[in-house]
């Protein structure tokens, strides 16, 4: 195949997908650490409400997740 021929098939909103999938793979991997964080938090810190915190450290887990897929399937 013809490099050129590559070279011409890019476009602007290909390009645009590409780094979409890209940075909501990064949002995916932040989500993870910051799930790893707030479990912890919890362990140093006790507090009476943490279930609280963990579950919603685990939804934006889910939801990045979610995103992530959900951008793969329509991008």
């Amino acid at each position: 195949m013809d490099p050129i021929l590559i070279l011409e098939s890019i476009t602007l909103l290909s390009i645009a997908k590409v780094l979409v999938i890209v940075l909501l793979l990064v949002y995916v991997v932040f989500a993870l650490l910051m799930m790893k964080q707030v479990a912890a938090m919890t362990r140093a810190v006790t507090m009476k409400d943490d279930f609280v915190i963990r579950i919603l450290g685990v939804l934006n887990f889910v939801f990045a997740v979610l995103v992530f897929l959900i951008a793969l399937l329509i991008l």
